[in-house]
């Protein structure tokens, strides 16, 4: 395992040095996705040493390359920006609103980085490793065989995003290298991937929005009463030791009232009492809404989206 750690931590810092010394124009691919407003650019990325990750880089119509900007990383990038070409044809509209906010003054300004999902690992890469330590055994065996591909990844994807797709735009692009200034959106899965990255790495990213937060942490097929004993209990002990103090982050946690955020409800209810027992009050550095009459999807993300955005960057009075 030693051996493992140290060749993985070898091969991302050579990812790092890599990616900080190459043009950006050697990585770029042509578009798959088309926006209305602003300026899309695709890349992809080496992510293992036999696969590569798509990403898309979002400026905004009024970019200037000589301004600095903040940073939101966006998981399921191929989700954000044209729904043309998404699997339910449906997209965040991500492009329209953050455009809005900035061009109206509403926000700081800042660019969008969108994270490819790799399908068949998506449940691997987004559920929160170091908590399944605190997870019953028997049940954590179940689920590598029949929702992980055999194993977790979170750590590795995050890794990834630290020591080499963060340098890659911060070289590339003319964004802050400050960590107050570098912030995670995710939906779902996405969101609780983006908690467990606020978390696990406090140093690199400022705060995260958790949309529809995933807090059943498995999929819709395995819920039960296994779920809350198994997996979401001891996933918010984990909560307990690890949450970085309320005035170090932002932290933005909603659901909606229909679909499967109908279901969310109990397991929501779990970590605001953790959070509150961490210290987290609501106010400017923490936010938690339901969104009454709104689905699981990505028009109702869409149509919500300003708000978190609005939440981590609003400018200052």
């Amino acid at each position: 395992m030693k051996h493992f750690i140290g060749v993985l931590s070898l091969f991302l810092s050579g990812l790092c040095s890599f990616y900080a010394q190459t043009n950006k124009r050697l990585w770029l691919i042509p578009n798959d996705q088309i926006t209305s407003h602003g300026t899309l650019e695709s890349f992809k990325l080496s992510f293992s040493d036999s696969t590569t990750r798509q990403v898309v880089v979002w400026l905004p119509s009024n970019y200037n390359p000589e301004a600095k900007y903040a940073t939101i990383y966006m998981h399921d990038g191929q989700m954000l920006f044209d729904s043309r070409v998404t699997w339910n044809q449906k997209e965040w509209r991500v492009d329209e609103t953050a455009d809005s906010l900035i061009s109206n003054g509403i926000t700081r300004s800042f660019i969008v980085v969108g994270i490819y999902n790799d399908p068949p690992n998506r449940y691997a890469e987004f559920f929160p490793q170091q908590a399944a330590s605190y997870m019953d055994s028997a049940f954590l065996q179940k689920l590598t065989q029949s929702l992980w591909n055999g194993g977790l990844r979170a750590d590795f994807y995050l890794d990834w995003i630290k020591k080499a797709l963060i340098p890659f735009v911060e070289e590339n692009y003319p964004v802050s290298h400050n960590r107050a200034d570098r912030f995670l959106i995710g939906s779902s899965m996405g969101g609780l991937i983006s908690l467990y990255a606020l978390m696990s790495m406090p140093k690199t990213f400022g705060g995260s929005a958790c949309l529809s937060l995933h807090t059943p942490m498995i999929n819709f097929q395995l819920f039960g009463e296994d779920a809350m004993k198994s997996m979401v209990l001891p996933f918010n002990e984990y909560v307990k030791r690890t949450m970085p103090p309320s005035r170090k982050v932002k932290l933005y946690i909603d659901r909606g009232t229909e679909t499967l955020d109908a279901n969310y409800g109990p397991y929501h209810q779990v970590l605001y009492t953790t959070l509150t027992q961490c210290g987290y009050e609501i106010g400017p550095n923490y936010q938690t809404l339901i969104w009454d009459k709104t689905a699981h999807d990505e028009v109702s993300w869409a149509n919500r989206l300003a708000f978190p955005m609005k939440f981590l960057l609003i400018k200052d009075e």
